[in-house]
């Protein structure tokens, strides 16, 4: 028998796979169980959510076999993969490579680690000797220290329920609505850099009455959430490619950004990225521009819909574009709307 422990996966997913081991225990060269706790031999990690691929990195360093279940075919930097969504033959595959170089355990028929059982009392003559102490059970494992997060976390789905004011040194106050997906802020957009340059507590977040929301949508002065959402990319990425992206793979905008005033220099990654599939090293070298600059500004644009990866690039309609020196230049203005 052998134990796998799941990391960051879905209720769902691992009801799944737990259906898919039953389902194929035939095909299987080893019996394996979902197990929680700490002495496991396989752990699967969902890199495709916000802290997963930094979680395999850390697991790689433990010398334990890790899985990858990630959604992106062209995820290729780890032997072994998981694709969603789960399947029999994929799962049989990479269970029995894995488990070439792991040894069997006895099979306790147990999927969770279960408590010592209490002490039975029974009546035993006086001359009987004593019984020897019943060891204490082992202490809970130390809960992991909670993760950091930064503004594009928190802009994630679900991360924020109610609307918002965050307060930065440097920086004019943040109000986030997450019900209409708008924001507001006075001053320019790059004014808000404060606010992705750091680490953000939930205690941090202050709530907003619905009086003062109510306004602001009365004003029109709310923006859109994806300008903020592609700003906590463009600098708060820190030249490091978001998780689910693979730094190997080519990519190309799926159609032009309007780009923002205050970021002039990417009007030339977007240039070379419009023309065809590169690796984030050609467009940096097309371009003229550093690499971690072609990082952040991979990492901004995808997150709002904009960039595609060549594997899982589709057929675009034709469109028509116009190509002279004024059509360009109108491009270079606010490219999420409002004010």
């Amino acid at each position: 028998m052998k134990r796998i422990t799941m990391h960051g996966v879905s209720d769902e997913e691992t009801a799944q796979l737990r259906d898919l081991l039953g389902r194929n225990a035939g095909s299987l060269h080893s019996t394996w169980k979902i197990y929680s706790g700490n002495e496991t031999d396989l752990v699967v990690i969902d890199v495709d959510t916000v802290y997963g691929h930094m979680d395999w990195l850390r697991a790689h360093s433990t010398g334990r076999p890790v899985v990858v279940l990630t959604e992106h075919r062209s995820f290729s930097d780890a032997d072994l993969v998981l694709h969603k969504p789960l399947s029999g033959d994929d799962l049989v595959e990479v269970l029995n490579r894995a488990g070439e170089s792991i040894a069997e355990r006895p099979d306790t028929h147990d999927e969770e680690p279960r408590p010592a059982a209490a002490p039975v009392r029974a009546a035993v003559r006086a001359s009987a000797p004593a019984p020897a102490p019943v060891a204490a059970p082992a202490p809970p494992p130390t809960p992991e220290p909670p993760r950091e997060r930064r503004l594009s976390d928190w802009l994630a789905e679900g991360a924020l329920r109610a609307p918002v004011r965050l307060s930065s040194a440097g920086a004019p106050d943040l109000l986030v609505d997450p019900a209409s997906k708008t924001y507001y802020a006075d001053g320019s957009l790059r004014a808000l850099a404060p606010h992705t340059a750091r680490v953000i507590a939930p205690g941090e977040w202050k709530d907003v009455p619905a009086t003062e929301i109510s306004a602001l949508h009365d004003s029109g002065k709310l923006q859109p959430l994806t300008r903020l959402l592609w700003l906590s990319h463009a600098l708060g990425s820190n030249g490091q490619m978001a998780p689910g992206l693979d730094v190997n793979a080519k990519y190309k905008l799926a159609k032009w950004p309007q780009i923002e005033r205050e970021f002039a220099k990417h009007f030339r990654i977007a240039t070379v990225m419009l023309k065809q599939f590169a690796t984030l090293a050609e467009i940096a070298e097309q371009s003229g521009a550093t690499l971690p600059d072609v990082i952040d500004f991979t990492n901004a644009y995808n997150a709002i819909g904009f960039v595609e990866s060549e594997s899982s690039a589709r057929p675009a309609e034709p469109t028509q574009r116009d190509s002279s020196r004024g059509a360009i230049l109108s491009r270079l203005r606010n490219p999420f709307g409002g004010g």
